[in-house]
């Protein structure tokens, strides 16, 4: 979904390249490179547009935050190692995005490290949770 600004941002780089000498491009080749390069901005534009909106929501930047310390301990072959931290999460928080989102990974890291009963009373844990909630 592109935004106003977004929006704005593409149709000035495709001025400003109208505009440019290369703009005046004779065969193909060059007005294909040319749109390649107004795609890969206008992506590059939404990208930080969505880094923005994510980092501008402490829900969504915890749990992006807390993928990205699975991520680490993953390449670092410590994945298991991301349980406390998940653990941890559940315990300081009392947040029920947060939480649901901690209870998944914590869920999908232990049936991963091979300890689906502790994955599966953590995904019961979640379960009740959310079942006491919804009522």
């Amino acid at each position: 979904m592109r935004t106003l600004k977004t929006l704005i941002l593409g149709t000035t780089t495709a001025l400003v390249l109208m505009m440019a000498p290369a703009a005046n491009a004779q065969t193909s080749e060059e007005l294909r490179l040319m749109q390649t390069f107004l795609d890969i901005m206008t992506d590059y534009l939404e990208i930080i547009e969505s880094t923005h909106e994510i980092a501008d929501d402490p829900e969504k930047a915890a749990i992006l935050q807390m993928q990205k310390i699975q991520e680490v301990y993953e390449e670092r072959g410590e994945k298991a190692r991301s349980v406390a931290v998940l653990e941890d999460v559940l315990k300081s928080s009392s947040n029920i995005t947060i939480r649901n989102a901690a209870y998944i990974m914590l869920g999908d890291t232990l049936k991963e490290t091979g300890r689906a009963d502790e994955a599966l009373k953590y995904l019961r844990q979640g379960l009740d949770e959310n079942i006491k909630a919804a009522k």
